[in-house]
C-alpha cells in the first residue's frame, strides 16, 4: 500500500486563502497621480519648444508645400509654379498652365508666413538671385525644380536655409546663411 503525503499547508493571514497577487488599488492610485504631475510639468515646456518657434515650424511648412507641390506636378502631369511675394510673405502654389495675372484670383495652395519670420532672399541656379519684390520657381512635369535656395531670417536674426536639389527631390534644411556655392550644399 502506498501513501502520499501532501505538505501542510502554508500559514497565511486569518481569513485568505491565497497570497497577494498584483497591485492595491491605493498603489495603482499613487502611481496615476505622479505619472499626472509629472506629465502637467513637462508637457507645456515641451510644447512651447517644439511648437514656438516660428523659424523652424515656417521651414517644416514650406518643406510641406515644395513636396506637396512635385507630388502634384507629377501625379497631374502639369508644370507647377510656386510664387514668392516677398513684400507680403506669401508663397502660392498654383499650375503653370494658369496666366500671371489670374495667379492671384486662383485658390491654389498658399502659405502665410509669420511676421516674425521673413524670406531674406531666394537664389536659384538659373534664375540667380531675388530679395525684393517676388521669386518664382517652376516644377516641371517630372517633379523637377532648378537647385534653390531659400533663406529664412526670424526677428531675432536666426537664419535657416532650405536647399531645393533638382533632380533627387531631396530637401535640406540648414540652421545658418548659406550660399548655393558653399561646400555644405555640394555634399
Amino acid at each position: 500500500m502506498c501513501c502520499h503525503l501532501d505538505p501542510p499547508p502554508r500559514q497565511l493571514a486569518a481569513g485568505t486563502a491565497h497570497p497577494p497577487k498584483g497591485f492595491t488599488l491605493i498603489e495603482l492610485l499613487v502611481v496615476m497621480l505622479l505619472i499626472s504631475l509629472v506629465t502637467a510639468f513637462t508637457l507645456p515646456a515641451m510644447r512651447t519648444s517644439l511648437f514656438s518657434d516660428q523659424l523652424k515650424a515656417t521651414a517644416r511648412r514650406l518643406v510641406g508645400l515644395v513636396v506637396e507641390v512635385s507630388q502634384d506636378a507629377v501625379g497631374k502631369q502639369t508644370e507647377y509654379v510656386l510664387h514668392f511675394d516677398l513684400a507680403n510673405n506669401l508663397v502660392r502654389a498654383v499650375p503653370g498652365t494658369i496666366a500671371e495675372t489670374e495667379r492671384e484670383e486662383t485658390g491654389g495652395k498658399t502659405l502665410e508666413i509669420p511676421e516674425s519670420v521673413r524670406v531674406v532672399d531666394i537664389s536659384s541656379a538659373h534664375g540667380g538671385k531675388s530679395s525684393q519684390g517676388s521669386a518664382t520657381l517652376f516644377f516641371s512635369k517630372k517633379g523637377y525644380v532648378d537647385k534653390t535656395a531659400i533663406h529664412l531670417r526670424s526677428d531675432d536674426g536666426r537664419d535657416m536655409t532650405i536647399v531645393l536639389s533638382p533632380f533627387l527631390g531631396v530637401t535640406r534644411i540648414f540652421d545658418s546663411y548659406i550660399e548655393l556655392e558653399d561646400q555644405q550644399v555640394r555634399l
